[in-house]
């Protein structure tokens, strides 16, 4: 059996990252591979008792940090001197720790490390974005396999030659096909709960953080909201910028049509009670929503910041940011369901066939 140690910030259930590991986790054969984990933020809402379970174990370390690196040293040292022989491989998903990792990968003799590139950016944080930007620096050197969500995320991480040579494996943001699957009856319950039963209901879910530009959503929401007064804007995910995004909706007057949910562990059901699913973002990897929502039958309006990739349904498209809100709402009141897909087997989304992909790679290492 091979053993590799997934190294990820949290294992977070609200956090896209986290989620499409698990996905994987849940369907490689755990007679032939099995994860670890090794965390240095700790949150309440996570699915660390989900991967014991299933046999794991998850690992704790502070958070790294160059104003205190001898303790980081010391702490990471500690870690993989009582556990570094019993992985085949390190899976790396904070890329920039690329060297710091490397540097133990090599002291303790682990012969595989796999970064893996999760977005377009650095960073949301511009502070950060420089500091990782850096630190990512001969990223390609450092690992021996290199991993990302899209071909856009692997040209920002590794280079357009490294894509272009297929030194870089796309390995897709794959979901359980028949868990987001349209259900007639879910919508009708939780349209209800919700008190849309009548509504034309525009959908998003994410982080309520700059890059997934929110604030724009709203401009075309207000828009949209003149073309048809039934129309009701979803709002799943919380973040920093929400009481700001909530005082914008009140400015524009939009508020008693606009659903704050905050986060939800139920985001299948709630696909169901949308009409269409709508992504503004400045910037993604490849967002696991966009997958999502299509499979449910979602039509998708997607800013074209992000890759053509998300693009697996007829009922999809990428639009320029460019465009005004006023053509954004045009555009979306134009939108309609289709019937959800039975697989994704063709597209390289279906979770069933891309864990096996990836459970074979392990295993030949």
């Amino acid at each position: 059996m091979k053993r590799i140690l997934h190294v990820v910030s949290s294992l977070s259930s609200s956090a896209g990252i986290a989620n499409i590991i698990m996905s994987y986790y849940r369907h490689v054969d755990k007679r032939e591979v099995q994860f670890d984990f090794l965390n240095y933020i700790k949150v309440d809402d996570n699915f660390n008792d989900e991967a014991r379970a299933m046999g794991a174990s998850v690992f704790f370390v502070d958070k790294p940090s160059l104003k205190h690196i001898r303790n980081t040293y010391i702490e990471f040292d500690e870690f993989f001197r009582k556990n570094a022989h019993k992985y085949t491989a390190i899976h790396l998903h904070e890329i920039y720790l690329v060297h710091f990792i490397s540097y133990f990968a090599k002291k303790y003799g682990i012969k595989y490390l796999i970064t893996h590139a999760h977005s377009t950016i650095y960073s949301d944080n511009p502070k950060n974005a420089i500091r990782n930007g850096i630190m990512c620096l001969g990223l390609k050197y450092s690992a021996t396999h290199l991993f990302a969500c899209s071909m856009a995320a692997g040209i920002f991480y590794y280079g357009k030659n490294a894509v272009i040579s297929q030194k870089v494996r796309v390995v897709n943001n794959a979901i359980d096909t028949q868990r987001y699957k349209f259900n007639s009856f879910k919508r009708i319950k939780f349209r209800k709960e919700l008190k849309l039963e009548n509504s034309f209901v525009v959908g998003h879910v994410g982080r309520m953080v700059s890059i997934k530009n929110h604030s724009y959503l709203l401009d075309i929401f207000a828009e949209l909201l003149k073309q048809k007064e039934n129309a009701k804007l979803l709002l799943i995910g919380d973040g920093d910028l929400k009481s700001q995004l909530q005082d914008k909706a009140r400015a524009l007057d939009i508020n008693d049509n606009v659903i704050f949910l905050g986060a939800r562990d139920n985001v299948a059901d709630m696909y169901n009670c949308m009409d269409v699913f709508v992504l503004p973002s400045i910037y993604e990897g490849l967002p696991l929503v966009g997958v999502e929502a299509q499979i449910n039958g979602l039509p998708l309006l997607c800013s074209d910041c992000v890759t053509k990739e998300i693009i697996i349904t007829p009922n999809a498209e990428l639009y320029s940011l460019n465009k005004s809100p006023k053509e954004w709402a045009y555009k979306i009141s134009t939108m309609r369901r289709i019937d959800s897909m039975d697989s994704l087997a063709d597209t390289g989304f279906d979770i069933e066939f891309e864990a096996k992909k990836l459970e074979r790679f392990y295993i030949e290492l």
